[in-house]
């Protein structure tokens, strides 16, 4: 994570831009860096609608199982016995959550899977990049993102003797008339028998029914190490197994889709083709409730303490015509942060301020699995390994968004995609923001994402079955405050592992945390100063089909962007010097803080925090700077001015 001062707009553009210091997830772009982030080549839309039938194909979700009768009794019956254990291993929520069932919206995966980019491991949208994270998998899920890999082996004779006993068990399974190991036969032999290893295979049904599900319902034996490490209190991090199966299989869904679209030129091409995808894919439908207001249907109310998850239980669907036209229109409408309501149960993830944590004592698991959300990682899963980068989508953390940077993972052996995960942390303190802040983007983010999306083609736009006009960006009104490829918005009422790494790396910047009062903004880190001069210079490659936008440094104002939409006036009245309010939460020495800057005052505030008035910005001596800071402005604004009346003519 690094801190600097940016000029920020917000990623709506429903205000004016402020020059503050901002935190950024690493890697983004140099300033100074002519390569610059790619939108991916396989940012291919398909078509307006998909039509399963139409475009002959069936998917099989094998990871969205219904939920029997006799497991719940059996979740119940074990309830009081083993709660305490699975509370330690951090599976409880995600075995208590199992006793849900979440109605399927066929049309709204497939419309979200449009979207998708298996370069980035990302959703492109018109307006942003999301993605499904470790977030996403820990609090909806309830799966951890701590603990040995989902390949630790058994090491001990004592582990081994019990796993030779559940083989045992499943060939007992087999000996009926299909000759397979059914969980029914399982689920059958073992509840409540009060055997030796009934928890171990309570824990196998649980895995290889709603963890990491396989055909036809069987008992899956290459959980058996996993079950058994987990009864005998070793946590196992399933958070980064079951994220890497689903982004595998939406990589799937979407090369299907594109491959169908491209094939309907020929019309011969009759043949039905069947995909069975074994994630979790319920957790993508719900991802989108979480986060898109307007399709989401009314969650059930939960009591303290219930999985989060339990809000959507037997939930209806809304009724969407077009749900691909509904996402590419909903920047107003996302929501980047949807678990900030549950900070009762997860303080520190979603704490009252912003805060600084330093990391050089023993860090407990709600810091760890924050930082482990936020850093770059490839996740390994039972057969499959997938890149993980956050950066791309740091404002789902709450984090400032700025030009994600490339990065090369190699993706080799599960043991050497496991060691970069479970690197150790070289950062000497993690940046936590407010619950209440609402992070922005860089100008040249917007200038990048803009050019990128914009100037990319559809290269099977023609295929389609129906016609559609392409793609442009619209302004709802003529709302000066508006940012280039943002509408105006509309708002409804220390270490671990064995190998080392580049990533969290130590900050060089001021130690002191600079933020403003949530309470009072809803914003925090407000700092006006001088801005700096911003790249501006783009153009779109083509390689190998597929885009790319490149954009190099030289010199120009920072505030050059407004003349797009005509606001210089306003940025130029905006961006005027302020009284900076300053405040910095600290977990330790806080209250020694606040004596020292206002003596025996402290108890009159209502924070945790101190404030500092920092007036160098209106001091005499800075006076002339500003003048000249404004005569450059202005410079600037004419010469853009005159740039713009030779195009006109």
């Amino acid at each position: 994570m690094e801190s600097r001062q940016e000029v920020m707009v917000s990623p709506v553009g429903d205000s004016q831009p402020t020059v503050r210091i901002a935190h950024f997830l690493k890697p983004s772009v140099p300033f100074n860096d002519p390569l610059i982030s790619e939108v991916p080549s396989s940012y291919l839309p398909s078509p307006s609608v998909f039509d399963l039938k139409k475009w002959l194909l069936s998917v099989k979700l094998i990871g969205w199982p219904g939920t029997p009768r006799k497991w719940i009794h059996w979740v119940d019956s074990m309830h009081s016995t083993y709660q305490s254990l699975w509370k330690k291993v951090g599976i409880y929520d995600a075995i208590m959550g199992t006793k849900c069932h979440f109605l399927k919206d066929e049309d709204l995966i497939f419309g979200i899977a449009e979207r998708w980019c298996s370069e980035t491991n990302t959703f492109l949208f018109p307006w942003a990049e999301a993605t499904i994270t470790l977030e996403d998998i820990m609090i909806l899920g309830g799966y951890p993102v701590l603990g040995d890999s989902v390949h630790k082996p058994l090491e001990t004779q004592g582990l081994k003797t019990i796993e030779e006993k559940l083989i045992l068990a499943r060939q007992e399974t087999r000996r009926t008339a299909a000759r397979k190991a059914s969980l029914h036969h399982w689920m059958t032999i073992f509840m409540n028998s009060g055997r030796e290893i009934e928890h171990e295979a309570f824990l196998v049904a649980w895995l290889s029914i709603f963890v990491f599900p396989g055909k036809s319902f069987l008992v899956n034996t290459i959980v058996f190490p996993i079950a058994i490490h987990l009864a005998r209190g070793t946590a196992i991090a399933l958070a980064p197994a079951v994220l890497a199966s689903i982004y595998r299989d939406l990589s799937l869904l979407k090369q299907t889709m594109v491959a169908l679209t491209r094939n309907v030129a020929d019309a011969s091409v009759e043949e039905h083709l069947q995909l069975e995808l074994r994630s979790l894919f319920y957790l993508v439908q719900i991802w989108v409730w979480e986060r898109f207001v307007v399709l989401q249907p009314k969650p059930k109310l939960i009591n303290h303490g219930n999985p989060v998850i339990g809000r959507w239980d037997r939930v209806k669907a809304l009724k969407i015509g077009d749900v691909r036209s509904v996402i590419d229109s909903a920047m107003d409408d996302f929501v980047w942060r949807p678990y900030a309501i549950f900070a009762s149960k997860h303080r520190l993830f979603y704490a009252e301020n912003s805060m600084w944590v330093p990391l050089d004592h023993p860090l407990d698991n709600e810091i760890m699995s924050f930082i482990i959300w936020m850093r770059i990682s490839e996740l390994v899963g039972l057969d499959c390994i997938e890149r993980y980068l956050p950066h791309r989508v740091s404002m789902q953390f709450g984090i400032d968004q700025d030009i994600p940077g490339s990065v090369t993972l190699i993706n080799e052996a599960p043991e050497i995609a496991w060691n970069y995960y479970v690197r150790p942390i070289t950062d000497s303190k993690v940046y936590i923001p407010s619950r209440f802040f609402e992070p922005d983007v860089t100008t040249r983010y917007v200038e990048w994402w803009k050019e990128c999306v914009q100037g990319h083609q559809d290269p099977v736009k023609n295929l389609v079955q129906r016609k559609r006009s392409p793609r442009t960006w619209k302004k709802r009104n003529n709302d000066a405050n508006t940012q280039p490829g943002f509408p105006p918005k509309y708002r409804k009422s220390s270490s671990f592992g064995s190998s080392s790494g580049f990533l969290l790396e130590r900050s060089e910047s001021n130690q002191i945390g600079v933020f403003s009062s949530p309470f009072a903004t809803g914003k925090t880190d407000v700092s006006v100063a001088n801005g700096a001069d911003i790249s501006a210079e783009k153009k779109n490659l083509i390689e190998d089909g597929g885009p790319k936008c490149d954009m190099k440094t030289k010199e120009m104002s920072s505030f050059a962007f407004a003349t797009d939409h005509g606001t210089i006036g306003q940025v130029d009245s905006q961006m005027k010097p302020l009284v900076e309010i300053e405040t910095e939460t600290s977990i330790a020495g806080l209250q020694e803080a606040v004596e020292k800057e206002n003596g025996n005052q402290g108890s009159q505030q209502s924070s945790l925090a101190y404030y500092r008035v920092n007036l160098s910005w209106i001091e005499e001596d800075n006076s002339d700077a500003f003048d000249m800071f404004v005569v450059d402005l202005e410079s600037r604004i004419s010469k853009v001015e005159r740039m713009l009346a030779e195009l006109k003519q």
